[in-house]
């Protein structure tokens, strides 16, 4: 077993799409909670204080696993995805010659550098490519039903099994919508919407307008991750008839696409940080404007090494100045 190949089949950089999220809701709910449990001291204590403090001590009291919990089903089913895609992809051929095919240029080296080896077209057999991505679904669904088990937020059952179908039938079944150019609007939902307010409500049991827009920013950051993957990705992708989205729009739509985008999630993550915490949070994230820019200029000069690990590092950049904001607000 080449434990080397195995690690660059787990794609390291699209995990702070995973851990980002679950960061920005956790930091949110931790303020709601925090809220529910202060009042102003007064004798006789009002009967609304008494209410939200017995609401707010089971939330504090089980916070912390819940909270690791959902790290843990965000993480792992990031990695069964990039498996199941791994698999899925090999075994209908999509990723044979990706890698030799970067290998015959010597004019792109970031662009070949940049690609992850595919695990079942550099020889590993599908069905432990398979399995794997079966192992580490398994594992989050456990963590999951864990974490409702402890927060009582049974209708997050559902979410969860969306969140593993969706996984799968991004290129698996008879007609995966990565193929259709549906990806970067799944990750969007999923890795956006899903994770942040998932999280938010299974730690404080409640959802707020805050929430709603930072798993905006979330989406869009995750969505911008696959962006820069697909439109690596464009030619080969075109070549198997891999439709996404880069693919339909072409590579000068879908850079300009990538770059709105990038200007909404700033935009928006630079309101909701200053309101939490003027204005230090929005100096804070002003403070990595650099990243950005660098992203959406490598990706026309094919500089992909460069525009992927930027993307990560503002996935992660937003996140941890979110939290920090709603924790110190």
């Amino acid at each position: 077993m080449n434990l080397r190949l195995w690690l660059s089949g787990l794609r390291p950089k699209t995990l702070p799409a995973s851990i980002a999220p679950v960061l920005v809701g956790a930091a949110l709910a931790s303020r709601i909670i925090d809220r529910l449990g202060t009042c102003i001291d007064s004798f006789p204590v009002p009967a609304e204080c008494v209410a939200n403090r017995a609401v707010a001590e089971p939330l504090q009291a089980h916070f912390w696993p819940v909270a690791v919990l959902c790290m843990f089903v965000a993480m792992l089913l990031q990695i069964a995805v990039n498996f199941a895609n791994d698999y899925s992809d090999g075994v209908r051929g999509t990723d044979d010659g990706r890698d030799t095919a970067e290998s015959d240029s010597t004019s792109d080296v970031n662009n070949r550098i940049a690609k992850p080896q595919r695990l079942v077209a550099s020889g590993v057999p599908p069905k432990h490519v398979l399995a794997a991505a079966g192992i580490a679904a398994g594992l989050a669904a456990l963590c999951g039903l864990a974490a409702v088990l402890i927060s009582h937020a049974w209708w997050l059952l559902a979410v969860g099994v969306l969140s593993i179908a969706a996984g799968w039938f991004y290129t698996g079944g008879r007609h995966p919508y990565g193929y259709a150019g549906l990806g970067e609007v799944a990750v969007f939902l999923f890795f956006g919407l899903a994770a942040v307010l998932g999280t938010e409500y299974a730690l404080s049991s409640s959802i707020d307008a805050l929430g709603v827009a930072a798993a905006i920013c979330c989406g869009l950051n995750a969505a911008m991750l696959l962006m820069v993957n697909n439109l690596r990705d464009i030619e080969s992708d075109r070549e198997h008839d891999k439709c996404t989205l880069a693919v339909r729009l072409g590579e000068q739509r879908a850079t300009v696409l990538l770059m709105v985008c990038c200007i909404l999630a700033w935009a928006l993550g630079l309101f909701l940080c200053m309101y939490l915490w003027m204005p230090w949070g929005g100096i804070l994230l002003i403070s990595g404007i650099a990243v950005p820019i660098r992203m959406v200029s490598s990706v026309p000069k094919h500089q992909f090494r460069t525009a992927l690990s930027d993307a990560g590092f503002q996935t992660l950049l937003f996140a941890v100045v979110a939290a920090v904001a709603a924790m110190i607000a």
